[in-house]
């Protein structure tokens, strides 16, 4: 009697935790730009990123039973964008140091994911606005850069999905500013 008290027990908390809905998802960012052209000279640049929202939650993704849960951005998000930038930089041949005098800031304005549904329909949709900076003296570049994603899907996406959706997302607006000309140009301008 015991036994089958205990067997009961045990399907119904599988069936509790089976049925709880999609879980939270923490997503950290390791954009990367896949290709930015080799610079013959640049002036070398101080990166910061800013993210004035400071908003670590994107967004929201639910299954087909309306259960809904929080995608949040991880508290490092800075750094993550900041390590993508020096190391595109790296690449282009600019020398990144905290003592160059030309800053290059970026500034996070807007990033958001989300599942859409129709009832028939599910698409991840996804939005990235980024503004690029470089102060060198009385010398000034500014780029705005937007990267739209939309996907559609089956199943409510897994923590992994929603992690490559998103760096694919913050990779496309990367590789725009990184690509700018007028960017480019501005470097190879400071080196003279």
């Amino acid at each position: 009697m015991r036994i089958i008290g205990l067997i009961t027990l045990a399907i119904s908390l599988s069936l509790i935790v089976g049925c709880s809905g999609p879980l939270p998802q923490r997503i950290n960012l390791a954009p990367e730009v896949v290709s930015a052209p080799r610079l013959p000279q640049s002036m070398p640049v101080r990166v910061d990123v800013n993210y004035p929202s400071l908003q670590l939650k994107i967004g929201t993704v639910a299954d087909r039973l309306g259960n809904e849960v929080p995608v949040w951005v991880t508290d490092n998000i800075r750094n993550e964008i900041q390590r993508a930038a020096t190391q595109t930089l790296t690449r282009m041949g600019v020398a990144t140091s905290s003592n160059a005098s030309a800053q290059l800031t970026i500034s996070i304005d807007h990033l958001s994911y989300n599942l859409r549904s129709d009832g028939i329909r599910r698409e991840l949709v996804g939005d990235m606005r980024i503004s690029m900076q470089v102060v060198d003296g009385n010398r000034r570049y500014q780029g705005k850069f937007e990267s739209n994603r939309r996907e559609e899907i089956v199943r409510t996406p897994s923590e992994a999905k929603s992690h490559e959706f998103i760096n694919l997302l913050a990779s496309e607006a990367l590789f725009q500013a990184f690509n700018d000309p007028e960017f480019t140009r501005f470097l190879i301008a400071g080196a003279r």
